[in-house]
């Protein structure tokens, strides 16, 4: 007997019912799981009046929604009918139609049926016999998507526990179906007789797997086995790499991570090259619950050592241990390191293995941050990775301690800093430059030490009319302790101690002006800076290592001290001046712009009296009334921006330095533009003009194709420094890539270096690349 009941009445006994209603039924599994096959009217009435008029009970483990419910009370079965959708935990099913067997306690679901799993991953399927609680099942035509874009797919396969499925004839692939033709393969799949997935392991294993590209079979093999891509620790082999090196010979990588347990894993990665032999290539990874550390030893006994004959790369055994790691100590302090172990100094680059050009810093630091204070202490040693320098003019530094604090409370209204800088180095002879006649001692020989301490307060105050003053002050104190200075420079100070002291008191004023014109606001500023102090004391008779870079631009024309490090210290009473201008337009561009110069008023010119690095002179700050410095910058705010700075002279208005660099993207455009100049500096030693500029594009000419480049250009001596090219293909599952880049003879330390490089991706299965590269003599 069949009827459709629209209403809470039963006149009698029902054995076959459909319920329907105008909107989408929504029913408790427990309401499908108890329903008994002699169930009279009266209790028919109260279950369908339950259904139409109370809410699901809060302790349901199932929710149904359909357009139709249809009892089979004979054979106990309740079928969900149209747009069904079933919530049970944090698994959701869709389907055109689902049938439950209170017999078996199956679910039979049929037509675009779709489940999603707690973990994300996404099963779709035209038919579906899955068990009450969704662990195991039969499937047909199902199609797994897990929450990384892998996917799978078979024609028939079968659910086990909760975290197995079984993939007869089964199909692997990160590639997205086309969306004009969904039965085109995709550009790259895995086909097996069986494919077994466990999503508890995250591993996918295969039976007789077949790798297809384009179509096209390129790889069998009996049994294969990989991570899905959630995992990202699993041992086994990554692909190889090779190539050919005009030096080394053809060579090949091939490459195994070694996982054998959650807290430390190996790469090896030997390497052999057919005109020296096998380098041996290990890194040992391991997290230790505070933190982490590496360890790489890498050696090689070299076939042929004439190779690179007149260099220190002769001979017979080359090798290098490095380790890094950091370990946190507490909330605010960390311990780490990154050193390294040389047999020689080209060995990394002659094997390429470091991306460092002529020097590679070891280090070992102590870093504490507070709420208001910092502290950091670190040596160094500098590995010289070229043959035209030597290490025993490398600094050794043991340790530099760097300490900063700023007040608790305000001092005075305002802000207290105290900064402290110690540093030790040693370095066993001195290093020395002669550019354009010009001899410079960058490094004397000897142990040096020097402790600084400066004390500094600050203010702000705002003054009738918006005025903005900050008055500022400041005491510093060097101490300098020298006691090996054999072979220094006679112009440094004969005793072992030293001492240094600058105060510092000064104001800066500023006077904002806000404009509105129309929908643009404009920021217009003077700002003014007055600085006294005494005259720097024993310039060139003290060690200079880290203030040998001046570069006088905008960035530093409001530095009360305008040196970068400490072993120099600016003095003299001096003036800067400048003008600030900003403006925010509604179209999102804004502007903003800055000139000035600096002008010493009293005391001995800082910047004009020669140290053993000539740092200073020609700097523009040199004279009484410095050079001229401007800033220019605008942005989009929308990809494009662009900057420029200058410094001009200040008797003639030439250019002197300048410094410009834009970069943008439009639609599938990308590119930069960079450009720099710098006059002569005779006092330096820098007797030409330098100009160089660099040029960076790419461009997306179609759906995942581009193409870009690079360059570097030396306009003054028109030479083209490097170049590249490049052409990329990458979509959500695959990417290639072939460039070519190039390095000229006379910009290189060594020689020109040509390389051609393929790099492909086949995403959460492998990677890899070849290479050819070509040093000329």
């Amino acid at each position: 007997m069949r009827r459709t009941v629209q209403s809470a009445y039963w006149n009698d006994t029902v054995s076959h019912a459909t319920v329907t209603t105008g909107l989408r039924a929504a029913l408790l599994a427990s309401v499908l799981v108890f329903v008994p096959s002699s169930m009279n009217s009266a209790a028919a009435q109260d279950i369908v009046s339950n259904v139409k008029l109370q809410r699901p009970d809060d302790n349901a483990r199932m929710l149904v929604e359909a357009d139709q419910m249809v009892y089979d009370y004979d054979n106990e079965r309740v079928s969900a009918v149209g747009h069904v959708e079933i919530y049970y935990g944090d698994y959701t099913l869709q389907a055109d139609k689902v049938t439950y067997d209170q017999k078996s306690a199956r679910l039979i679901a049929d037509g675009s049926v779709r489940i999603t799993e707690p973990g994300g991953n996404v099963m779709t399927a035209n038919y579906i016999d899955i068990t009450e609680d969704f662990r195991s099942g039969f499937v047909r035509s199902l199609r797994v998507q897990t929450p990384e874009k892998a996917r799978f797919a078979a024609d028939k396969a079968e659910r086990r526990d909760d975290d197995i499925t079984v993939f007869d004839k089964g199909v692997y692939t990160t590639c997205e179906p086309c969306r004009e033709n969904p039965k085109k393969s995709p550009l790259w799949q895995i086909k097996a007789s069986r494919i077994i997935y466990n999503s508890k392991d995250k591993m996918v294993y295969y039976k007789a797997a077949k790798f297809e590209f384009m179509g096209v079979p390129l790889l069998y093999t009996p049994y294969l086995a990989h991570p899905d891509p959630s995992r990202k620790r699993s041992s086994g082999l990554l692909a190889p790499r090779g190539g050919y090196n005009s030096e080394l010979g053809t060579y090949v990588t091939p490459r195994y991570y070694w996982a054998p347990s959650e807290s430390y894993d190996v790469t090896f990665s030997p390497t052999y090259y057919s005109k020296q032999g096998l380098l041996g290539n290990a890194t040992w990874r391991q997290h230790v619950g505070i933190g982490t550390y590496n360890v790489r030893v890498a050696g090689i006994s070299q076939q042929d050592k004439d190779a690179f004959a007149g260099t220190s790369g002769d001979k017979t055994f080359r090798g290098a241990i490095e380790s890094s790691g950091q370990l946190n100590l507490s909330s605010k302090w960390k311990f780490g390191w990154d050193v390294s172990l040389l047999s020689d100094k080209l060995f990394l680059r002659d094997y390429d293995l470091t991306n460092e050009d002529e020097s590679k810093r070891s280090s070992i630091y102590l870093v504490g941050q507070g709420e208001r204070n910092y502290f950091d202490a670190r040596a160094n040693y500098y590995n010289i990775m070229t043959d035209s320098l030597n290490q025993s003019e490398q600094a050794v530094v043991h340790p530099s301690i760097d300490y900063s604090a700023y007040s608790k409370t305000p001092l005075f209204g305002g802000e207290g800093r105290l900064q402290v800088n110690s540093t030790s180095i040693t370095r066993d002879d001195e290093r020395q430059t002669t550019i354009g006649g010009v001899t410079r001692t960058d490094g004397v020989s000897g142990t040096y030490n020097r402790t600084s301490v400066d004390a500094s307060w600050k203010r702000k105050f705002v003054a009738p009319g918006g005025q903005v003053i900050t008055p500022f002050t400041s005491l510093r104190g060097d101490l300098y302790w020298m006691p090996s200075k054999s072979g220094a420079p006679a112009a440094l100070v004969d005793e072992n101690l030293a001492l240094r002291g600058m105060p510092t008191v000064g104001v800066d004023y500023r006077l904002p002006v806000l404009v509105t014109t129309g929908s643009t606001s404009h920021i217009i500023e003077p700002i003014a800076q007055v600085i006294a102090r005494p005259n720097e004391a024993q310039i060139g008779e003290l060690p200079n290592d880290d203030s040998q870079s001046l570069i006088f631009d905008d960035t530093i024309l409001f530095d009360p001290n305008k040196f970068s490090g400490y072993d120099r210290v600016e003095g003299g009473t001096r003036a800067n001046i400048g003008f600030q201008y900003r403006a925010q337009m509604a179209s999102g561009w804004s502007v903003n712009a800055l000139a000035g110069r600096s002008f010493q008023l009293a005391g001995r010119n800082s910047f004009a009296k020669n140290d053993l690095t000539s740092t200073g002179l020609d700097s523009g700050l040199d004279k009484t009334r410095s050079d001229y410095v401007a800033r220019v910058g605008v942005n989009s705010n929308k990809g494009i921006a662009a900057i420029a700075r200058g410094r001009f002279d200040s008797d003639t208005a030439d250019l002197k330095y300048a410094s410009v660099s834009a970069s943008g993207s439009y639609d599938r455009y990308t590119g930069s533009l960079g450009y720099a100049y710098t006059d002569k500096r005779p006092s330096a030693g820098i007797n030409q003009v330098r100009q160089e500029i660099t040029t960076a594009a790419s461009i997306k000419f179609a759906d995942f194709w581009s193409v870009g480049g690079s360059s570097q250009y030396d306009i003054a001596r028109g030479g083209l420094v490097s170049g590249a090219l490049k052409l990329k293909y990458e979509d959500e599952c695959f990417a290639v890539s072939l460039q070519y880049s190039q390095t000229r003879e006379s910009y290189s330390d060594t020689t020109s270096d040509k390389t051609v490089m393929l790099q492909f991706d086949f995403k959460s299965l492998a990677d890899g690349q070849l290479s050819y590269s070509e040093e000329s003599d």
